[in-house]
């Protein structure tokens, strides 16, 4: 049982078995401090909720105050209410008392083993993220990682609310224990998770609790889709072999019934030449369309493929996801539109890899969700599909997904419910407090009032195995945190310094040959060839050689010089070059073709040529 030493109050007046009021005897008690509640069915943890002070000072003898010199004698008074929590049964679960409370009962504060246990902070140092202390306690708050990966995570805040702030402290813990990450780094701002906080303001913190500067520059990857920029290697997307489906669903602007036949029946006869094709050539065969509705096809595909991510050697989803390591996607100066597509394709292919055992479980952190899954009525985006795929889907297979907003009511509310942990900092404005109520499970209308006063710094931490949400002061981060406020003004001065110029090298001066060492040219084996045609493609080559109406062996050549011809003739191309198959298919085989009852045979320079007979391919 709990100590009756240090006794800060004593139940009074009407009492109830959820919540009651108390005397507070002088003790520097204050709102939200976690109390002990003697009860007859056991130890019961309670929270106080609110602390009035009562006086005998009435309105006529204050109003006297301002124009009296002698101050009255006030006696004052200290009564705070409670809302009881419950205690732990022999099962260990969380029961609520069923009779109330004792009026007269001595109230103590609870100690750390009474509040671990009911509150469920099982979680340690060993398998467990330190976020910070418990708010009025210097108890660790350590959340259990496994349960932050698997289920889901939503960090939610106003402006200025800290945020990103919490965000770097959660990396940060992840990268200790070696969880593999991809951040979606609208800003640009963890990069600094390369660099140690050396904040002289912040040293004070860290002593209080219990941290050091650090950084994780070893662990960190950095990419951008504007190419290479000091550190970032250049993200790109693989544009090959794209489905009907995949390119509708990343294209902005909706086709119609006409222009997606147009866009599959494109894709189905590019595929029969070719086992490997672009977006480029899905564009080529889309213009070739004796439909109206092409144009429209185009111009959506054009718009694709201007953004200049898609690529024949797309970034693989191996150097993203590894383990201990942490990949940021840099988006700072990247255009919205860009974005957008880069977040569903980026997604698409780590959820498809995933599922397939290519990368190792991990988890996916979206900044400025807001953007990229927005919702219903407040905008669209292309990326908003997969992200509620990976939120109702990514646990069974080992993805997981944080999402981190400043508009919680902007963001799609099926992927906020599918969050289990929740970080909530302070937030105002009452459409984002009345989303996160109704997307949140645990929350009270007693916490929409308390989410409004949350000071900076403070977040109301609910799920990953907490009974009920806990109010967390967030620990200060070991990394310089990259989102922080610019300073506009400094002494009427703006803070800000143009770059340095750098001064013109004289040429350097070429070093004698003797001294010069040549570098060996490591020369690549021959790619195959052929590679990337189909039978069909052959059969039309083969033919179209022997007819003697191309020269060339290759049949990506071949066909594109008969692709040409056709389109002089005004003819369909792929009736055209569908036309050539079939006599390779039906007659001109590789060796025995049946000339004599081929169509062409009047006309076939293969036939009638001597070499080709001393070859024997044939026989007349």
């Amino acid at each position: 049982m709990q100590q009756k030493e240090g006794t800060v109050g004593y139940i009074y007046g009407d009492v109830g078995s959820t919540e009651f009021n108390f005397a507070v005897n002088g003790q520097n008690l204050k709102k939200f401090d976690y109390i002990f509640a003697p009860h007859k069915e056991g130890n019961m943890l309670a929270q106080v909720m609110d602390i009035k002070q009562h006086s005998n000072l009435n309105f006529e003898d204050a109003a006297s105050l301002m124009i009296s010199e002698e101050r009255p004698l006030i006696k004052s008074n200290v009564s705070a209410f409670a809302d009881v929590i419950g205690y732990r049964d022999k099962k260990g679960l969380l029961q609520s008392p069923r009779t109330p409370f004792n009026a007269g009962s001595a109230i103590t504060r609870a100690n750390e083993n009474l509040i671990r246990n009911v509150l469920g902070l099982s979680a340690s140092k060993e398998n467990g993220a330190y976020l910070g202390l418990l708010k009025g306690h210097s108890l660790p708050v350590f959340l259990n990682i496994d349960t932050l990966v698997q289920k889901h995570i939503c960090i939610l805040a106003k402006t200025g609310g800290g945020k990103s702030y919490a965000c770097g402290v959660l990396v940060e813990e992840l990268l200790k224990k070696k969880i593999p990450m991809v951040i979606i780094d609208t800003h640009g701002e963890y990069q600094s998770l390369t660099k140690a906080n050396r904040s002289r303001k912040d040293q004070k913190n860290m002593e209080r609790f219990g941290t050091k500067k650090n950084e994780y520059s070893s662990q960190i990857d950095e990419f951008s889709p504007i190419g290479s920029r000091g550190n970032a290697k250049h993200l790109t997307l693989s544009g090959l072999n794209l489905k009907a489906r995949e390119i509708i669903d990343l294209l902005s602007a909706k086709l119609s019934g006409p222009q997606i036949g147009v866009l599959y029946q494109a894709i189905k006869e590019v595929k029969e030449y070719k086992n490997i094709y672009t977006l480029r050539d899905i564009i080529d065969a889309v213009n070739r369309s004796k439909s109206n509705a092409r144009w429209n096809v185009i111009a959506s595909l054009e718009s694709l493929d201007s953004i200049g991510v898609f690529s024949e050697n797309g970034t693989s989803t191996n150097e993203f996801v590894k383990k201990g390591r942490c990949s940021t996607i840099n988006m700072k100066g990247v255009p919205p539109d860009v974005q957008d597509v880069v977040v569903a394709r980026l997604t698409k292919e780590l959820f498809d890899d995933r599922k397939a055992g290519k990368i190792p479980p991990f988890l996916l952190i979206v900044e400025e969700a807001h953007n990229y899954c927005p919702e219903r009525g407040y905008g669209s985006a292309v990326s908003s599909a997969i992200l509620r795929t990976v939120a109702s889907e990514g646990r069974k297979f080992g993805m997981g997904l944080c999402i981190v907003s400043q508009r919680p009511a902007k963001v799609d509310k099926n992927i906020i419910s599918q969050c289990n942990t929740n970080l909530i900092l302070k937030v105002t404005n009452p459409n984002d407090l009345k989303a996160i109520i109704q997307s949140v499970e645990g929350l009270t209308s007693q916490t929409y009032r308390e989410i409004q006063r949350l000071p900076i710094g403070v977040a109301l931490i609910s799920g990953a195995g907490l009974q009920l949400p806990i109010m967390t002061e967030i620990r200060t981060r070991e990394t310089s945190h990259g989102g922080k406020s610019v300073n506009i003004s400094n002494t009427g001065e703006v803070d800000y310094k143009p770059p340095k110029i750098p001064k013109s090298q004289p040429p350097t001066q070429p070093k004698p040959k003797e001294e010069e060492t040549p570098i060996p040219k490591v020369e690549e084996p021959p790619k195959p060839k052929q590679k990337n045609v189909t039978d069909k493609a052959k059969n039309v080559t083969r033919v179209a050689n022997r007819l003697g109406w191309v020269s060339s062996d290759d049949p990506v050549e071949a066909i594109k010089l008969l692709t040409k011809e056709a389109e002089k003739m005004n003819e369909n191309v792929y009736k055209y070059l569908e036309s050539l198959a079939k006599l390779g298919r039906n007659y001109c085989f590789e060796e025995n073709p049946k000339c004599i009852n081929c169509p062409m045979n009047q006309g076939c320079k293969f036939r009638t040529s001597n070499g080709s007979v001393k070859k024997g391919l044939f026989r007349r």
